[in-house]
Formats: C-alpha cells, structure tokens, sequence
C-alpha cells in the first residue's frame, strides 16, 4: 500500500517507521528542513549541547523506548539526577529543594500530608499515560476549582502544569484527567536523556525512511468520499492509497474539504500557542546539584532549567547552560517580539533569580516554536472520542498527533501507532 504522512514530527516518524516495517511503500513529507517538530537540539560556539524543545523520556514511555532500542540509543540513556529549587518567599532561606518523586514541601509543613490524596486517587484511577480511558468525571471535573487549596494550587497544580504545559494553571483549565496523567508521569517516573540530545532519535529514525523536505501539503484530494493524496503547496500531486496526517492542529484542519466539519471544528477548538525559549550558555556552573528552578507566580518566566546539570554528558564544559521557559498566557507578549528583544526580557528575569548572572552569559539563543504544548482542557478527553470516532468514518485517512491525549512524546506514538494499526 501507498502511504503519505503529512509531518515528521515523533507522531508521523512513528507512524511511519511502523507501516514501513509492514513493507508498506511509505513517504514522508515535511514542510520544514529537518525532522522531529519540537525535538531540537541546539550546539554552543564552545561544543556544548542543549535541548531546546522537548527535554526527555520518562521511564514509563513504552514505545518511545522500543523505538530507542530499535535504533540502538538506548544504550546511552541516562537518568536526570538532582533536586528542583523552588523558589519561595515562604521559606526562611527564599527557596527549598524537593526531588520530583519525593516531593516535600518544605514552608508547607504538615499541609504535605494533602498530597497523600492526589497520590491515592492517582492510583486509584492509573491508566498508562497516553490512554484515552481516563474516567469520564474526571475529564469533565476542572482540577483548578476542584484542586482549589492553596497548598495544591501552589505547590501541586502549578508547577505541575507549567512543566507539563507551559502554561499557568488560571489559563490551562486542565481536566482533573490531565492533572492526573501529568501527576504520574512527573512525579512517578524517572527522566531520561540522551547524549547527543532528543533530537537524535528523531533523526535516527528519519534516516531510515523516505523524507521529503520542503514539501508542506496544502489539502486533501477526496474522490467519491475516499481520500486519494495530498496536493503540495508546490502543486505536485501525490497520489496514495492511505494519508497519514500527523501535524499540528491548526495546520491538519487547513488540509481538510470544508465540509468535514466534525473534524475542522474539533482541530480548531485546540490551543497550542506559540513558544520563545532562551537558552543562556553561561561562562560557569551554577549549583552542581540542582537542574531545574520553579520561580513564583507573576513573572515571565514559569521556571529555569540548567541543561548542563540535566544532561552532563551534553555539556563537556561543565559549564552551565540556563533555559528560561515563558508560560502562556505570559509568553505570548513575547511572540512579536525580535531575538534580542526576548533575550533582554529573559535576562532579566535571570539576573532577579541570579544575580551577577548577565556577565556570565557568553551566547544566548532564541528557539521559537509555532506549536509549543497543547492545552488539553476539560471534556478534551472526551472531545478526542467523538473526533477519532468520526474521523475514522473517512476512507483513506487517519489522524494522529500528541494533541488528543497528554500533549508528549508518548502520547504522540500511541496516536502514531493507533494510526498505524488501523491501515493493517
């Protein structure tokens, strides 16, 4: 069979390695010049590296892992190790550390014990990660009004939406179902990283297909209710026997007929801003324990990361490499924004948290991203029933992206591998 894949994001790449594998004659094409979507990886002046997009793997993420095993990468998997430093005017010192799978907050005192709850019904409802079998009164419940507790709020909600996200929970208005999925795979698993960065597998994986770049599709072609191909901006014609649309949502919805408008009003409905990330390469470390810093509501800047403490092996220098990670809605005064501009803004949120820093700053690079994280809010889960439920009504076509259900990378391959599962 002949199969078209609009993207080679993980989902197409995915989707692709997978029908490929069936001896499918399976091309890609991707409107950009490179794969893997928000997968990038950046390299200083000085050969140091950074993630700019996507961070890591969690040790829960089955396909991603038998997709790393199958390259050969998981050899060089390593655990992210070191606490996260929130920063607080609560506590005596102005911040205290937790450990992401231990975390005791400290000013809260014996208000900890609230978690226990989150812990239990976590449980209680566990589904792997990616599922769409959430319970449907937790899809329809709002975690910010039913996670009202200050201590939830500040110390649960947040960061875990900001990390999850990049969004503030007062915009996210994320599903207790999605506060869920982001508890378990945040709090009960391990981070992975890879030596040569995330973007590796992504180009892995690419290597081994047939990717066409500089391609962007421009629609459909329906015949007699079946899809038949994809037209290209350029105006080439491809023809198929199944299209594989695994783009944003923003973008599949402008490739769809009109009249598929279950389809359009569902893809149009998503938020997926854009997203600005700073990455600072500095002329020293910082703390050599602590890799990531969640900063106080009200600011531009969610949190920090140090790539150089996440990832050593990325960074031969030792030298440390701060990102600064804008939350929507707060993020999006940044977008029209020029490089230096957004460089500015963001320096200066480091040297609050830092001072002194801007003299250590040796380069500074801006990564922009049409498509940062989706905001999965509530009835999402449901919402992605009725759309797949739908979608798969239309002969010749399947969908699949990490919008309909978590927003991450594994997300994205159970919606690649779902795809791949329906064409046979």
């Amino acid at each position: 069979m002949r199969v078209a894949v609009i993207g080679a994001g993980l989902a197409g790449l995915g989707a692709a390695t997978s029908l490929a594998a069936k001896g499918h004659d399976v091309t890609v094409f991707e409107a950009g010049d490179r794969p893997g979507g928000r997968n990038v990886t950046l390299t200083s002046k000085r050969g140091d590296k950074a993630d700019a997009g996507t961070q890591y793997f969690h040790t829960s993420y089955r396909r991603a892992r038998a997709l790393l095993r199958d390259t050969g990468l998981d050899k060089g998997l390593a655990t992210v190790k070191g606490p996260t430093r929130f920063f607080d005017a609560r506590s005596s010192r102005g911040h205290f550390d937790i450990a992401h799978n231990a975390p005791w907050i400290a000013p809260a005192g014996w208000s900890n014990i609230k978690a226990a709850g989150l812990i239990a019904r976590t449980l209680m409802n566990w589904q792997p990660a990616a599922s769409l079998n959430y319970a449907a009164k937790l899809d329809a419940a709002d975690a910010w009004t039913a996670y009202a507790d200050p201590f939830l709020r500040d110390y649960v909600i947040r960061p875990l939406v900001r990390a999850g996200a990049l969004v503030e929970p007062e915009a996210a208005r994320a599903s207790v179902a999605h506060l869920m999925r982001l508890f378990q795979i945040v709090v009960m698993t391990n981070y992975l990283v890879l030596p040569g960065g995330i973007a590796s597998l992504a180009q892995a994986l690419a290597a081994r297909l047939k990717v066409r770049y500089g391609a962007p599709a421009a629609s459909l072609i329906v015949e007699r209710g079946a899809v038949k191909g994809i037209a290209l901006v350029s105006g080439a014609i491809q023809s198929a026997d199944h299209v594989v649309v695994a783009v944003p949502p923003a973008v599949a919805s402008l490739l769809l007929p009109e009249d598929w408008t279950a389809e359009r009003e569902y893809l149009d409905g998503i938020v997926q801003p854009p997203f600005a990330l700073v990455s600072f390469f500095l002329d020293r470390p910082l703390d050599p324990k602590v890799w990531s810093y969640m900063l106080p509501a009200g600011g531009l800047v969610g949190f920090f990361t140090d790539a150089a403490r996440k990832a050593p092996a990325m960074a031969p220098s030792g030298r440390s490499i701060v990102q600064a990670w804008p939350c929507y809605p707060a993020s999006q005064a940044l977008m029209p924004l020029d490089d230096a501009d957004i460089i500015e803004r963001c320096r200066a949120e480091l040297e609050r948290y830092f001072p002194g820093a801007s003299d250590w700053i040796e380069e500074a690079h801006v990564t922009r991203h049409p498509f940062a994280v989706p905001l999965h809010t509530v009835g999402h889960q449901q919402r992605t029933r009725d759309f797949l439920r739908g979608a798969d009504t239309r002969r010749g076509v399947s969908f699949c992206g990490d919008y309909m259900t978590g927003g991450f990378t594994e997300a994205a391959l159970w919606s690649a591998e779902r795809a791949a599962q329906r064409i046979g």
